[in-house]
């Protein structure tokens, strides 16, 4: 296989909310959690479940999704280590607003919202949610505008790209994405055939390798010049 160029484990940084808390905070958040382990493609939360519970998410990444009563699905966001998955229901109380599935295997850590909330009161960390929640909505609504305005290949591009960089520092194999076509194509609302097109063209360039269920990134640089065509 190729070196992946374009990347280096440098330049994938600590994200979520862990980028915005001291060291020493992160550690106690995860401290008070209760130890979990994930396969891939198990599902963490359902879309209308109670809540009651969240967790801090330390290794692997995972896929958030919603979909209508209908069942046609759209991926909203993908999520990596360092990030809080399912906090939003701990604010109001209503049903998990997604459905969380895992890409990969993930080490993660639960705790109830309660316990949480005193974590939050105790560390005085309010300020850090607020932004951690507003980036999270800003992040939303730019994969939003994407789906409506990008074309085939760049739309594509900007997915991987997003679980490129979901897999944080410390991940083994961050360019490897483990997506099959047939998820990438239900992610973005596309037709199978269209991502499998972009993907042999790709393929036949260099930039790209595929597998029965995952994508390899061989030239990031190529994939970011896709992702920024309008």
């Amino acid at each position: 296989m190729r070196a992946v160029s374009g990347i280096s484990a440098t330049e994938r940084a600590v994200q979520g909310f862990r980028a915005l808390v001291r060291p020493e905070v992160w550690s106690a958040l995860v401290q008070a959690g209760a130890h979990r382990e994930y396969e891939p493609g198990q599902r963490l939360f359902s879309q209308g479940d109670q809540s009651g519970w969240l967790l801090v998410l330390v290794a692997g990444r995972v896929k958030v999704s919603y979909a209508e009563r209908a069942g046609d699905e759209l991926l909203l966001a993908v999520r990596g280590p360092g990030d809080l998955i399912g906090e939003f229901s701990g604010r109001d109380d209503a049903p998990r607003s997604a459905t969380i599935q895992t890409l990969e295997h993930c080490v993660a850590y639960a705790l109830p919202q309660d316990r949480f909330a005193d974590f939050l009161r105790t560390h005085r960390i309010y300020r850090e949610l607020d932004r951690y929640l507003m980036a999270k909505v800003r992040q939303s609504a730019a994969h939003t505008w994407r789906l409506a305005h990008q074309p085939t290949a760049a739309r594509l591009a900007s997915l991987l790209l997003e679980v490129l960089a979901s897999a944080g520092p410390e991940h083994p194999s961050p360019a490897r994405i483990p997506m099959s076509q047939a998820e990438l194509a239900v992610a973005l609302g596309l037709a199978r055939s269209s991502v499998a097109s972009t993907l042999a063209r790709w393929r036949r360039e260099g930039v790209v390798e595929t597998g029965r269920a995952h994508i390899v990134l061989l030239d990031v640089e190529a994939i970011e010049r896709e992702a920024a065509r309008v």
